[in-house]
């Protein structure tokens, strides 16, 4: 039985009272949880040769399936329209004329979606209030899971039914490239962009843990070089692809937003994977753990997550441009001196300073806190419970 891990977003798509637009990228869940949690009286997906499949599986016209919706809508019910940003441009008009006495939900698989609905040109402006979809927040998952490792790859959705354990990713590495890859590729045909060889390049490299753009423009040597380069990362950013975090430097950290994807691109840079039978021994899974943990500490203290590659601070926590905390994170155990020489260096930057271990709780005494899977866990279930 596939495992299902409860979100924060399931109570907000419960409440649904008005026209809403949930987006996000390709396979986080947008379908499930709307066929799950909203009590629709009609449903149908736009295919891509422009029919639509209803929620029995049955093929019909798309013209018949918009005369269906328009007319539950009219009375009062509720209609969910998936792959919303498929529709041709011409359907956004007839849509923005239909009486609005019910709710019509659009999932759109895509974020340039955004841009048709709420674009000051859009027939459909001040209709419908967006709803992101993004992966699944770390805390949600570690709560469920109680594995601090393995909640980390899990927070994509598409992989829990292939793995179990981490260890399986590095096994599978391979046939997951050829997925990764095929993700990638719907991802931008939904964007109605192409992905191109230099686009590709551009999130291995991000995968490799190059994240300087001056960097990547100095390997791949595009025409335009580094303005062509940040440009497209910037372009990966708003697709849902690539996470943008900003450094005590001012300057913007720029990773895979997916740890699963992150890890097996890693995997295809590095060792090309796909086109050879090389076992991969290990990935920078600890690169993926730091982040999400840093994504879920940032919601505990209210504050932002920055990184600080120059400072060798793992995670720094900001609230009103002042870095309030700074943590250190290992995957084994932190020793005395590590944590001594931890404490010295991050104190120099931040407030107040943690230490972190999925091994097991650091030694208290140095920092001013210590956290280990329990503690995570702890801190998992407080922001889970009080979402």
């Amino acid at each position: 039985m596939r495992l299902y891990l409860k979100r924060k977003e399931e109570d907000k798509i419960r409440k649904i009272k008005a026209w809403t637009l949930i987006y996000g990228r390709r396979k986080t869940g947008k379908t499930t949880l709307a066929k799950k949690y909203i009590k629709a009286d009609w449903y149908f997906l736009v295919t891509v040769s422009l029919r639509a499949v209803t929620q029995d599986d049955k093929v019909i016209k798309l013209e018949d399936a918009l005369n269906e919706a328009k007319r539950i809508i009219r009375s009062g019910g509720t209609a969910i329209i998936d792959e919303f940003q498929r529709l041709p441009d011409d359907f956004y008009t007839i849509i923005s004329n239909w009486e609005r006495e019910g709710i019509l939900v659009a999932v759109g698989s895509s974020y340039s979606v955004l841009e048709k609905v709420f674009d000051r040109n859009s027939p459909l402006l001040g209709m419908f209030t967006p709803m992101e979809i993004d992966i699944i927040s770390y805390e949600d998952v570690l709560y469920q899971l109680g594995d601090p490792l393995l909640s980390v790859i899990f927070r994509d959705p598409w992989i829990i039914p292939f793995i179990d354990k981490y260890e399986e990713l590095l096994e599978k590495v391979k046939e997951f490239s050829l997925i990764a890859k095929g993700l990638i590729g719907e991802v931008f045909k939904e964007e109605e962009r192409q992905l191109t060889n230099i686009y590709y390049k551009i999130l291995l490299l991000l995968g490799e843990g190059i994240w300087k753009t001056s960097e990547i423009a100095g390997i791949i040597q595009p025409k335009g070089r580094e303005p062509t380069i940040s440009s497209m990362v910037n372009k990966l950013a708003k697709m849902g692809l690539v996470q943008k975090i900003p450094t005590l430097s001012r300057e913007n950290f720029y990773k895979i937003r997916s740890p699963p994807l992150s890890l097996i691109l890693y995997a295809e840079s590095k060792y090309s994977v796909s086109e050879t039978e090389l076992k991969v021994e290990t990935l920078p899974i600890g690169r993926e753990v730091q982040f999400s943990i840093g994504e879920m500490l940032a919601k505990y203290f209210n504050g932002e997550l920055y990184y600080s590659p120059k400072e060798d601070i793992d995670i720094v926590i900001m609230k009103k441009r002042v870095p309030i905390w700074g943590f250190e994170v290992k995957m084994g155990e932190i020793t005395r001196s590590e944590a001594l020489n931890a404490v010295k260096r991050i104190s120099k930057v931040a407030k107040n300073v943690g230490l972190i271990s999925l091994r097991e709780k650091p030694p208290e005494g140095y920092a001013d806190l210590s956290l280990g899977p329990d503690e995570l866990k702890e801190i998992a279930g407080k922001l889970f419970n009080n979402s």
